[in-house]
This record gives structure tokens, sequence and C-alpha cells, in this order.
């Protein structure tokens, strides 16, 4: 069960830094209305300006990892037990 919320955070994690990624690569091709910003088919924001795009961005990508370092610590506390028992036979 513990692998299965690993492996949920880990895709979280890719999903936000994908959004956060593809936010830095649009930053120049912008038209002057702005542009609408979606994660997993929720709108986030109607009319986001050429200039408060990496703001998006950057909370795109730092939100990645969260869910990350969450996923590599259940992983670690996993292996440290495995590897505890191990030690005590």
């Amino acid at each position: 069960m513990k692998w299965l919320w690993v492996l949920l955070l880990s895709i979280i994690s890719g999903l936000f830094l994908i959004k956060g990624i593809e936010l830095w690569s649009v930053i120049d091709h912008v038209d002057g209305d702005g542009i609408v910003i979606t994660f997993l088919g929720f709108s986030i924001n109607d009319r986001v300006l050429n200039e408060s795009i990496s703001g998006y961005a950057l909370g795109f990508t730092i939100a990645s990892i969260i869910p990350f370092l969450v996923a590599a610590n259940i992983a670690l506390r996993v292996k440290m037990k495995k590897n505890l028992n191990a030690e005590k036979i």
C-alpha cells in the first residue's frame, strides 16, 4: 500500500513539474490578452498577463518538489524498516 502512495505522489509531482516547464516555455509566446492556466482540467486563472506567468511557473515548479519529497520519505522509511528487520535476524 505504501508503494501505491509513492507512485501516486510521484505522478502528481511529475504533473506539477511538466506544467511548470510548460509555463516557463510559453512566456515569450503570449499575446497582449494573456493566457488561461489550467491544471488537470480545472481552470486556475482565465487571464494571466505575461508579467505574471513566471510566478505561476515558479509556483508549479516548487509545488512539484513537495510531493516528491513526501514520496521519497515514504520510500526511504520502508527501506530503512526492511534493513532494520534484516539486521535483527
